[in-house]
């Protein structure tokens, strides 16, 4: 609980009879009537009682811990410096808030009225219905005593895209509370600014912003029937984490353009930042567009352009920074030494362990043993001498953002550290319990950084987890178009209404089995029979095909007119031979072999073969170095 308040119910034969009363450590306490029983107020800070008493005697009583309304709760200490933000959304700093890590601001609440002809205005005076528009169709009265009269339970969590390292309050993105459909259908829309994953690319973080919006909503109108999250790209990523890590805390996820998570993306990105830089080179200027193709493992070489103009600036401590931090406060290796990083893992510094020498957070991205190009070479795309020289040139991303020569070898240690606290989306847990609606919008030979695969290396990702494919998971495909101008949110005629409803269907199918989507309270979790015993009808895997919807469990195995349609590609990773599943950050490694390619080798290049991997090549058959399970849920850092 947060803010010094919670609310509680007091229940039990003679409740209704019996003369009882609310103490806290002793002391009566400060309640008001809730729709969901007592909102106590008052708590202070850290470890507290709540106790029933009848006649002086306690005979019940629960502890409970308040932290702070700014937390944090288990996401770590905040990230310092942090620069507020009040001007961009016309706030004011709330009285004594003068810690910069804090930012907190005086409550503001407005209220708009949507109008028959599609159009919102704000309310000047909502206490004043004589100023109320004549068209004012009312979900929530502000003058009246009950709040939400018309609220279905459901509360409709919405997560923004994108993927920053800003140390600021950030902004909302793609992530429209004034949905006229879901309010008419009675759904509770909710987010913050925090649970846009371009604020800030931290899951655990995103985690706790919506355990603690979820409170406020519990508090101030009353306990959601379902949490059902969605979002799509980075929003997608921060449902697939909390089912994973946090397990209770959404009850279904609408997912779209789905990543499985920030970490196993990354360094397939960093690889275009490189495969970019060799294809300027005098050499690499030479490969043909289908080349590049192959080599890169997209279906265009737009998708590495569009990695390089988009995330790939959060390889480098200076240049992906927020335009709200100062020039002056920037990271510089020299002017500057303790300044602030604007790479991913030093904005998650919480999370992740810190390099012994620098002091600098570490990071995970590891290429040695890469054979980029590897299915190209062996396909003939190109020439085993086009395979060395890129392979051997191709470098490597340095901690300060700069490419050198040679591989970078991540250490093990940090490796195994990402995957135990789950920085990695293993496939497992609630994330094959939790309902899930996946929009896969297709739009793989465009200028786009959303692929096709990643939504199919997430199924893989269940199915290697428990051998077989889960039960709980869905995926609708159609045309996507250019999906960056809104990097995943609700576009191309989706209908996030629907694919909400038929969420809380499923939902309510599995609560009267008496399964529930999670184990959290006393609810069990559903296995996979149960799960697609549940589903409501025709709710299956969809492919739209030139106007036709083709619907099965089927749809997305073997040759047919969805797989012509919607082909799936990969990133330089599969390219150079990684796995589907595609969760291996650095690879255990076996000899280098070249009969291993299906074409010939000279003697020379034999040698030269071996010189350009010492060490040796990814063995892909086997886990990678540090890839361990899940040490456990709801970690505090």
């Amino acid at each position: 609980m947060t803010g010094g308040n919670v609310v509680v119910a007091v229940s039990g034969p003679d409740a209704d009879v019996v003369d009882w009363t609310l103490a806290v450590d002793g002391t009566l306490a400060e309640v008001t009537v809730h729709p969901d029983g007592l909102l106590v107020d008052g708590l202070v800070e850290g470890l507290s009682t709540l106790e029933v008493v009848v006649d002086g005697q306690v005979i019940s009583s629960v502890e409970v811990v308040n932290y702070p309304i700014t937390g944090p709760v288990f996401s770590g200490p905040h990230v310092m410096p942090f620069f507020c933000t009040f001007d961009d959304f016309g706030l004011e700093p709330a009285p004594g808030s003068t810690d910069k890590s804090d930012c907190s601001a005086v409550t503001e609440v407005t209220w708009w009225a949507h109008h028959w002809d599609g159009t919102w205005s704000e309310l000047v005076d909502p206490a004043d219905r004589a100023t109320w528009p004549a068209d004012l169709a009312v979900v929530d009265d502000p003058v009246s005593e009950m709040r939400a009269p018309m609220w279905n339970g459901v509360l409709h969590y919405l997560f923004g895209g994108g993927c920053g390292s800003g140390r600021t309050q950030g902004s909302i993105m793609s992530s429209d509370v004034l949905n006229p459909a879901a309010l008419a259908d009675g759904n509770l829309l909710a987010t913050s600014t925090l649970n846009t994953f371009n604020t800030a690319c931290d899951d655990v973080l995103s985690a706790e912003t919506l355990m603690m919006v979820t409170e406020h909503v519990v508090e101030t109108v009353r306990d959601p029937r379902y949490v059902v999250g969605q979002g799509g790209s980075g929003g997608a990523i921060q449902q697939y984490l909390i089912n994973q890590n946090y397990p209770g805390l959404l009850d279904a996820s609408n997912t779209l353009v789905s990543y499985p998570d920030a970490f196993t993306v990354s360094p397939g990105v960093s690889d275009c930042g490189l495969l970019n830089r060799y294809y300027g080179t005098p050499k690499g200027s030479a490969f043909t567009a289908e080349q590049r193709t192959a080599v890169n493992g997209h279906g265009t070489p737009l998708f590495c352009a569009a990695w390089a103009a988009t995330f790939l600036p959060l390889a480098s401590p200076t240049v992906g920074c927020h335009s709200s931090i100062p020039a002056e406060e920037i990271y510089d290796p020299n002017r500057n030494p303790t300044g602030v990083r604007c790479t991913l893992q030093d904005s998650l510094a919480n999370l992740l362990p810190r390099n012994p020498d620098t002091g600098h957070v570490a990071s995970h991205v590891d290429n040695v043993g890469i054979e980029y190009g590897r299915d190209a070479l062996v396909a003939s795309v190109i020439s085993v001498d086009q395979f060395l020289d890129l392979n051997e040139r191709i470098g490597s991303y340095q901690p300060d953002g700069e490419i050198l020569g040679g591989r970078r070898s991540a250490d093990p240690a940090v490796i195994e550290h990402v995957y135990a606290t789950g920085r990695v989306n293993q496939g497992g847990g609630s994330n094959r319990t939790v309902p899930t609606i996946d929009n896969d919008l297709y739009s793989d030979f465009t200028f786009d950084i959303h692929d096709r695969f990643r939504t199919f290396s997430i199924r893989e990702r269940h199915r290697l987890a428990d051998g077989e494919t889960a039960g709980n998971r869905v995926i609708w495909t159609q045309p996507g178009g250019n999906l960056l101008t809104s990097l995943g949110g609700n576009q191309n005629n989706l209908d996030p209404v629907t694919a909400v409803a038929t969420l809380v269907e499923w939902l309510e199918a599995l609560d009267e089995a008496g399964v529930g989507p999670t184990t959290r309270g006393d609810g069990v979790a559903p296995t996979r029979d149960q799960l697609l015993a549940a589903r409501p009808d025709g709710l299956a895997d969809d492919c739209l095909v030139d106007g036709t919807h083709v619907v099965g469990d089927e749809v997305y195995e073997g040759k047919n007119a969805c797989a012509a349609t919607y082909p799936v590609h990969g990133d330089p990773r599969t390219a150079a031979g990684a796995p589907l599943a595609n969760d291996i950050l650095k690879c255990a490694l076996r000899p280098a072999d070249a009969s291993a390619y299906g074409v010939p080798f000279t003697a020379d290049q034999t040698d030269r073969l071996g010189q350009v991997f010492p060490d040796g090549v990814c063995d892909w058959r086997v886990p990678g170095i540090g890839q361990v399970p899940l040490r456990g849920t709801w970690l505090r850092y």
